[in-house]
């Protein structure tokens, strides 16, 4: 099993992890709040498709093709995971990585169709 000095090891590393990924995030509104409060002083005209972008809303449309792309990768990472066991592998191993092809490969194929639909739907 894990040893665990390991384990304690790796719970540290993700708490910090999460710790300066909240910092990050953090900071990019304190910017963001910063840019646009001075915008607004100075007079800058600001139409809510150029605050929705800001705040990181981005329309169905270009959402659907981002989800739709992302899909593809994750399609394509999860054949490559399967096909490149399937050609060198044993039996065992080839059970371990259909196991963890499943995953990208389940997932694309969920974000392709989910897109397709917001789009079918539009």
């Amino acid at each position: 099993m894990l040893d665990a000095h390991f384990l304690g090891s790796v719970i540290t590393a993700l708490a910090i992890l999460i710790v300066l990924h909240q910092l990050i995030r953090l900071a990019m509104v304190a910017m963001l709040h910063r840019t646009l409060r001075q915008g607004l002083q100075a007079g800058v005209p600001l139409t809510v498709e150029q605050l929705d972008r800001a705040l990181g809303r981005v329309p169905a449309a270009e959402r659907a093709a981002a989800d739709r792309r992302n899909g593809w990768i994750l399609v394509a990472i999860g054949v490559a995971c399967g096909g490149s066991v399937a050609l060198q592998g044993t039996q065992e191993a080839m059970r371990v990585a259909a196991g963890a092809a499943l995953f990208p490969l389940l997932t694309g194929i969920a974000l392709v169709l989910l897109s397709l639909r917001a789009s079918r739907d539009r």
